[in-house]
């Protein structure tokens, strides 16, 4: 296996005169989110099948050129499971690469695994045991070290012709584009920001507290969030989520009494404390009448469970036609997702959130009409 680490502007710009008529690039990134809210890009590397190469973001480089080679539709980037590298690139570079194949995705509309990592696809697909005692390595140290760089390295080197043993099937049983469009899906939600005020929804065991005291943590909900923004912080170093839910519980006017709740660290308090009690002040100050209603779960509507497995089995009645896996045309979580969508969010809130996989992309095409009524 043979790679350059590319650290200078002329190296990128041969790399990428090397690459930019190719139909195909194997690409894989290398990051590090430690305490931050967004990953930190460590590494990209690229392979085309002659060429591969580990480009460093951290040297001064323009990949302004690039970049237009992951934005040229006649070029096909793959990925295996890319969930984490569209969030990187859409943070560090401002966009995702397109059109994105997802080996991972493809083995699974295929039916031959769900959710199949990386090093078990290559000992699968070409009978080769990789070496992950790097994964958890420190990418943004430097120099990167000869073992870091060929563990980075034969990522993108063995995605690629795992990718050429799965493209054929995927084309024989006309699945190409919905691959493509699952990982647009993907790009879709990982863009979404949950507005303002349903954030607080989404805080583990919001359920359990009475309208006053979601009023506290709606606020909280939104100070926290838009603080680990401007920081760049990893949401529960600024305000651990377990803990938000027992402040909006006893609503403290203190700081003294704030350190008194069970769970709420020292440095949670020194760090954040003045802002803490803003929120739960501007809380109080509200009218009866603007607090949120109390939530429900699902499981708190009497017919749930008998709509849930209705839905179930009529889509996959469907995907049985398709000769598609049912897990892929819909899991449990989506058809949870169609139902709150419907019985939870108002006319007005569903304008604002993103639309249920179920009713978006490549699954509403083959379930519109068993599910139109739910379609509103």
């Amino acid at each position: 296996m043979h790679y350059q680490l590319i650290e200078t502007q002329n190296q990128l710009n041969t790399f990428v005169e090397q690459i930019k008529n190719k139909p195909v690039l194997a690409i894989d990134t290398e990051f590090m989110r430690r305490r931050t809210l967004y990953p930190e890009v460590a590494l990209i590397q690229v392979y085309d099948g002659e060429h591969l190469a580990l480009i460093d973001p951290l040297a001064e480089l323009s990949l302004f050129d690039f970049w237009q080679i992951l934005k040229d539709p006649a070029v096909l980037k793959v990925f295996h499971s890319p969930s984490e590298d569209i969030e990187v690139f859409q943070k560090y570079a401002g966009f995702v690469p397109t059109p994105l194949f997802d080996t991972q995705f493809a083995l699974q509309i295929l039916g031959e695994g769900n959710c199949m990592g990386f090093a078990l696809m290559v000992k699968t697909l070409l009978d080769i045991e990789i070496d992950k005692s790097e994964s958890r390595t420190n990418w943004l140290q430097r120099p990167l070290t000869n073992k870091q760089l060929e563990y980075a390295a034969a990522d993108a080197y063995h995605l690629l012709p795992c990718f050429n043993l799965i493209i054929d099937s995927v084309k024989a049983a006309d699945l190409f584009n919905i691959v493509i469009s699952e990982s647009e899906l993907v790009a879709n939600k990982r863009e979404f920001q949950t507005p303002d005020e349903l954030l607080y929804k989404d805080i583990k065991n919001a359920w359990q507290l009475r309208p006053h005291e979601l009023a506290i943590l709606r606020e909280l909900a939104v100070w926290r969030r838009n603080k680990a923004i401007r920081k760049n912080l990893a949401l529960n170093f600024v305000l651990k989520e377990h803990n938000m839910t027992e402040i909006a519980k006893r609503g403290p006017a203190s700081l003294n009494a704030l350190r008194q709740i069970p769970g709420v660290e020292a440095i949670e308090v020194n760090r954040s404390g003045v802002e803490i009690l803003k929120c739960i002040e501007q809380a109080k100050a509200l009218p009866e009448e603007q607090h949120p209603a109390i939530l429900k779960r699902l499981i708190d509507f009497p017919s749930y469970k008998k709509v849930a497995k209705e839905i179930k089995q009529k889509i996959n009645k469907v995907a049985k036609e398709h000769n598609i896996p049912e897990d892929v045309m819909a899991s449990k979580k989506q058809v949870n997702q169609l139902i709150s969508w419907n019985w939870k969010l108002s006319a007005a809130q569903k304008e604002q959130h993103i639309k249920p996989d179920l009713l978006s992309s490549w699954r509403y095409s083959f379930v519109k009409d068993t599910l139109k009524e739910w379609d509103v």
